[in-house]
């Protein structure tokens, strides 16, 4: 018994001491991508903001239906929310495609996604990544 008790009470300490290393999401992936850029051009880096999160996410779903910068319903894209000033997406159909560095490379290398990337008046950013029915991935990212 004592010596369970030791083993236990050893295992319990091994576990606490050992140090954890928590995965960054996708979203923080890309986010973190997308300030690498942003610091190559001397820009401030973006913050993350919940509420454009949550913007991002009900574009991302509504990709999945539609993917355009049009929304299902007809309208633009930025009628979702007054929070929202700019918008880039992202449509993956394999792992490559959704790897956060891939994704901000694809925007990079369009004109009007990358100067969304690096509009100097934009401070935060929601980002969200969703996988549709399809078993493809929509990405959103909403800028202020």
């Amino acid at each position: 018994m004592k010596r369970t008790v030791v083993l236990l009470v050893t295992m319990i300490i091994g576990i606490l001491s050992f140090p954890v290393i928590a995965k960054a999401s996708g979203e923080d992936e890309v986010l973190a991508q997308i300030n690498a850029y942003r610091s190559e051009q001397g820009l401030c880096e973006l913050t993350m903001d919940e509420d454009l999160q949550e913007v991002a996410l009900l574009r991302a779903v509504e990709c999945s239906e539609k993917f355009s910068h049009v929304r299902p319903n007809g309208q633009a894209w930025y009628t979702i929310s007054s929070l929202t000033n700019g918008e880039n997406l992202a449509h993956a159909v394999n792992y490559n495609q959704q790897k956060p560095e891939n994704v901000v490379l694809a925007w990079m290398l369009s004109p009007k996604h990358s100067a969304n990337v690096l509009r100097t008046n934009f401070s935060t950013a929601g980002i969200a990544y969703y996988e549709g029915d399809n078993g493809e991935i929509y990405i959103a990212c909403e800028f202020r």
